[in-house]
């Protein structure tokens, strides 16, 4: 029964990591049926979505603005034009798009074999319990996030397949552009077609490398003209060492030398992802552990993420093992670690290594799939073996029941944004435009953005989720919970 298992797996190596894909995305399902619409900067995009018709939508897109994301200003149009303001058709939305981003994942991975099959398996897994991978689940109009690695990965997934090399290169300069326009992460897009370039992937040369780059400058001249320039310390708060600091903070300290702030950012965007520690740049394992109070929660985080980062490192004495795709994929894994910590340089958050977390994924296939291989050939490496990938999926399968809780009490924070904190938060947005002449442009967006607030509060109020307080209490001491 054993073997003629194994023989199965071998024969249909992407199917146990499909199922596991799909079983995650309804379980996560589950978790996001409760949740409610968030406030943060939610109500004032739908009010511009009802409030401007498409010319003055596009206008105001291309125009200057703070964070030039035109693409996504569009969407919001688009998609609220057509659902408007129905919940579950943006969470189903997000949920199709999560199960694409594992589902193209699988394909460039192309396991063969039950051993790699497992690999597969694990490094899902993988994803799937990083804090950097909950920004693709989060309930936004539209998840930008969500749509950009999706069209990454995608374009990826095209550069592996040899078809694609020659005349269709030219694609690669409108899917650039694209990815740019909805979010910066698309600037990934060139790094990773250059590396695959470089590692002698089928589906792309010289060609199709120039016209990536050359979507890159266009974007950036775009950016350049019509962008603000205003750097991040000026406006978004951040962490540094132990501590919270405001945006006037950073200035008094980095103000001088913004290139210190810059590499903190970068350091700290790949160690969350490798180590878990710090998190959104503060270095809350180290602090706790000085005052003697680290919670167990952070322990294992720590550890389980150290003991990835180890066999992750081992391909660097293995690397003469790789096949040519594996080291495809060690250049697209690499690429995507440091190209995505880079992007991090104005401020940290989670979110922001979204990509670091995806590559680190894919590293940690090709090195467990290359141990195997390697220490599989002898009686002892295969007992290591299987206790090294026991020892991963339970660690990594633990905390994708930790992502699920974390999505179940964000639904309980959601709620407290619409009750406790609603006051707090609709004040600095609403107040500058009190007092406006009747008919001005700003009083219309905000009698608009007063409509949505209490349709969408009277719809959260009417839809209370659960406590999370009254879950049991061992579930706070071993998963982060809020």
């Amino acid at each position: 029964m054993h073997l003629a298992s194994n023989n199965w797996i071998s024969r249909y190596p992407t199917v146990v990591p499909l199922l596991w894909a799909t079983g995650f995305t309804i379980a996560i399902a589950f978790a996001l049926a409760p949740q409610v619409w968030p406030l943060i900067d939610l109500v004032q995009s739908f009010a511009l979505a009802e409030t401007l018709g498409w010319q003055e939508t596009f206008a105001d897109g291309f125009g200057r603005g703070q964070q030039y994301r035109p693409f996504q200003r569009l969407l919001v149009k688009l998609l609220y034009d057509v659902a408007g303001l129905n919940l579950w058709f943006y969470k189903s939305l997000v949920l199709i798009q999560f199960l694409i981003i594992l589902t193209v994942l699988i394909r460039i991975l192309r396991p063969s074999g039950w051993h790699r099959s497992t690999a597969a398996l694990i490094a899902l897994c993988c994803i799937g319990g990083l804090p950097s991978t909950q920004i693709l689940l989060d309930v936004l109009s539209p998840n930008h996030y969500s749509m950009v690695t999706l069209l990454l990965l995608a374009t990826t997934a095209l550069v592996m397949e040899p078809r694609m090399r020659g005349p269709f290169g030219w694609l690669f300069l409108p899917s650039t552009l694209l990815g740019l326009l909805f979010l910066e992460l698309g600037a990934l897009v060139p790094a990773v077609l250059t590396a695959l370039w470089l590692a002698r992937a089928p589906g792309i040369d010289r060609r199709g490398v120039t016209a990536s780059w050359l979507a890159l400058a266009i974007y950036a001249c775009f950016r350049l003209m019509l962008g603000n320039q205003t750097g991040a310390l000026n406006y978004v708060e951040s962490n540094y060492g132990f501590s919270e600091l405001s945006p006037a903070q950073y200035n008094d300290l980095f103000g001088q030398a913004p290139y210190l702030f810059a590499i903190y950012n970068v350091a700290a965007s790949a160690l969350t992802v490798l180590f878990s520690e710090p998190r959104a740049g503060q270095y809350k394992f180290i602090e706790s552990f000085l005052l003697r109070e680290t919670p167990v929660w952070l322990w294992f985080h720590v550890v389980s993420s150290t003991i990835t980062t180890i066999v992750v490192a081992s391909l660097v004495p293995l690397r003469h093992k790789c096949s040519p795709r594996d080291f495809q994929l060690v250049a697209l894994g690499l690429t995507l670690v440091t190209g995505g910590s880079a992007l991090g340089f104005l401020y940290t958050r989670d979110r922001i290594s979204v990509l670091v977390g995806i590559g680190y994924a894919i590293l940690l296939y090709v090195s467990l799939s290359v141990l195997w291989e390697t220490w599989g050939r002898h009686q002892w490496g295969k007992v290591c073996m299987v206790t090294v990938m026991v020892i991963l999926a339970s660690s990594w399968t633990l905390r994708n029941c930790e992502m699920w809780l974390q999505l179940h009490d964000e639904a309980w924070e959601i709620h407290a944004e619409w009750t406790d904190r609603y006051e707090n938060l609709i004040a600095p947005r609403f107040g500058p435009l009190r007092g406006r002449a009747p008919g001005s442009a700003d009083l219309q967006l905000f009698l608009h953005q007063v409509h949505l607030l209490q349709y969408l509060r009277a719809f959260a109020l009417a839809n209370p989720p659960e406590n999370p307080r009254n879950d049991p209490p061992w579930t706070f001491v071993i998963f982060e919970r809020e």
